[in-house]
């Protein structure tokens, strides 16, 4: 544990640490989300249960807001996630149940036992995603807000203050950043963001999944991700690396579920209960993954000379 605990203020590995930890994250909470659907009916348990996850996500980011850059961030990341899986998702679904809203389906040629090909219709989009859709301007909106903020350090904000001219005031000289919020509010947006773009693409009254638009689209996610990871393996300290892994990841997280619905690999994060071995060897690696960026800081700190 040591040995990983000091490789993890170097990089790459800090950089390929992290993303790693971010991907399984978002393997895990497809996961999550799916076994929820099948073990638990909706009615007054589920969303009790659905209640209590996402408490328990705003305590992870609440906690946070007073401990170490690191620990809040990886307790904001936590949190953000909780957030997302218990209140935005249960949202999501029952809100498309009230409404009666139908999914879209779209008709696909199905390999059969015998060699052949059967055309089946299959769901594209479950009407849970369509209500995400309906989100779109309101996440536009809400991001526009979050630029405008003049003490943000988000680089994308940043990168429009500094190519459109839009820096709304000078920050406050000696402001202290609120690592776990802000980490927490920027997981949210970028699982919100990748949902839409995933579904932008691959609903067949639009841009649809078999597309060469679609597929040139993902690859442009591809080449976006790994200039990100470029720069991600720049970093010199863990938690800001650890923040920079989240969008990054995220980004990249696109093409991973665009290529295994290619038929590169199997969808494993969708199908836990089928890939029940690798889905809880990406679990011990989720947790063995945060234990130990939680551990490195007090380890970093330890071993630095005060100032």
């Amino acid at each position: 544990m040591e040995s990983i605990v000091k490789k993890l203020n170097k990089n790459p590995f800090a950089g390929l640490f992290s993303i790693a930890i971010v991907w399984s994250g978002m393997a895990l909470g497809h996961s999550g989300v799916v076994l929820q659907h099948h073990y638990s009916p909706m009615g007054l348990a589920d969303t009790l249960g659905s209640i209590a996850v996402g408490l328990l996500g705003f305590a992870l980011v609440w906690i946070g807001m007073k401990q170490t850059e690191t620990h809040a961030t990886i307790l904001g990341y936590l949190g953000g996630n909780l957030i997302w899986c218990g209140w935005f998702e249960w949202t999501w679904r029952y809100t498309a149940h009230f409404l009666k809203v139908e999914g879209i389906t779209d008709t696909m040629m199905i390999p059969t036992e015998g060699g052949g090909s059967e055309a089946m219709e299959i769901m594209i989009l479950s009407p849970e995603l369509l209500m995400i859709q309906a989100t779109t301007l309101i996440v536009i909106a809400m991001l526009i807000f979050l630029g405008a903020d003049k003490e943000t350090k988000c680089r994308m904000f940043l990168w429009f203050h500094r190519n459109f001219r839009l820096k709304p005031n000078q920050a406050t000289p000696n402001y202290k950043r609120q690592h776990a919020r802000t980490t927490a509010i920027e997981t949210v947006f970028l699982i919100w963001t990748i949902y839409l773009f995933a579904i932008f693409i691959n609903d067949p009254r639009g841009i649809k999944y078999d597309s060469m638009t679609a597929v040139v689209i993902t690859l442009g996610f591809v080449a976006w991700g790994l200039y990100l990871c470029n720069k991600l393996f720049r970093f010199k300290r863990l938690a800001p690396t650890f923040r920079y892994a989240i969008p990054t990841g995220s980004i990249l997280w696109l093409p991973i579920e665009a290529f295994s619905r290619w038929g590169l690999y199997p969808e494993i994060w969708i199908y836990p209960e089928k890939y029940t071995v690798s889905m809880l060897i990406v679990l011990a690696f989720f947790i063995f993954g945060v234990i130990t960026m939680y551990r490195a800081d007090g380890y970093r700190l330890n071993a630095e000379k005060p100032d």
